[in-house]
């Protein structure tokens, strides 16, 4: 008896974590369905809603090598990852004359009350540092959409405004939306370039889209009493794949900034940015879509900086 009390009390512990960890979708457009250029992920619909630009046949949405160039646009542009990945999703401007809309539908989603959408996106012209090119200012517009079929006459709601990119020197951003109003339903989601092409569009490119209730990941306070000094402590495990917990202590109220940078010293995620009082933080990175290799994680809360080494191994 003694024996399966403990096996439930394990359970029981554990619960929340498995529960708050539930993944509906990880797609990060590595492996997933690619059968080579112009692909896309297994059970995913690709829609050409305006049907408007035969010349271009090629230009819709698919999972492309970086270093691929865009059907019928600058050769010298090269289809983007996010976290410096080989692929991603893309579409080029291409696509519409003299309006691209051009959809792209998941594949189906059993959502439950706390499950969120997150994707990485980088749209409209980007920043010459990071292409190296001086390209003119081209602006872009996306929507996302809930839907009950992989068709773009089956739209239940659009999630936020229509999405725009800056005038100039656009970087990869990440977006979030809950999902918790279509718990108990069957759902798809939507990506939809729509722009009139005329006078702007470049190119739309998404990457790490993930969906499920990820509650338990992110800063969370473990200690109300006031540090003697500030700290960033080594992550646990090290080396981890793909969740590591990093723990930090604030002597003082303070702006606080915990962000990660690859090998390269390139930033690839801000974790932590905003004022916190005395206490002890930990938060629970999850590298997912992040390829193996060397991270370091640099916290800053006033005159405090310290940095860290971390080792991703999938």
């Amino acid at each position: 008896m003694k024996k399966y009390i403990t096996i439930l009390l394990f359970i029981l512990t554990l619960s929340p974590f498995i529960y708050s960890q539930r993944v509906l979708m990880n797609e990060t457009f590595e492996t997933s369905g690619f059968t080579g250029p112009d692909s896309l992920p297994s059970n995913w619909v690709a829609v050409d809603a305006d049907a408007t630009n035969p010349s271009y046949p090629n230009a819709t949405w698919r999972v492309r090598d970086t270093s691929a160039t865009f059907p019928g646009v600058n050769a010298s542009i090269k289809s983007r990852a996010n976290f410096f990945t080989p692929r991603g999703l893309s579409i080029p401007w291409r696509a519409g004359d003299p309006v691209a809309d051009d959809w792209v539908f998941t594949d189906s989603l059993n959502i439950q009350a706390g499950d969120s959408l997150k994707f990485w996106m980088l749209l409209g012209t980007p920043a010459d540092s990071i292409l190296g090119l001086n390209l003119t200012h081209y602006i872009d517009t996306m929507q996302v959409w809930i839907c009950f079929d992989q068709d773009p006459a089956a739209t239940l709601a659009q999630l936020g405004p229509t999405i725009r990119s800056s005038d100039s020197d656009n970087v990869w951003n990440e977006y979030k939306f809950d999902l918790s109003t279509y718990a108990g339903q069957k759902i798809y989601i939507g990506f939809r370039y729509y722009m009139n092409t005329t006078a702007d569009g470049l190119w739309c490119n998404i990457d790490n889209v993930w969906v499920g209730n990820q509650s338990a990941i992110g800063i969370q306070q473990i200690g109300n009493e006031v540090p003697r000094k500030f700290e960033l402590k080594q992550n646990y495990p090290n080396p981890f794949n793909p969740i590591t917990n990093i723990e930090f202590s604030v002597a003082k109220t303070r702006d606080v900034s915990l962000v990660i940078y690859n090998s390269l010293g390139q930033l690839v995620s801000t974790l932590v940015n905003q004022e916190l009082t005395p206490g002890t933080y930990k938060y629970d990175f999850n590298a997912t879509g992040l390829p193996s290799g060397s991270y370091y994680y640099r916290l800053t809360a006033g005159d405090f900086v310290q940095t860290n080494k971390m080792i991703l191994v999938k």
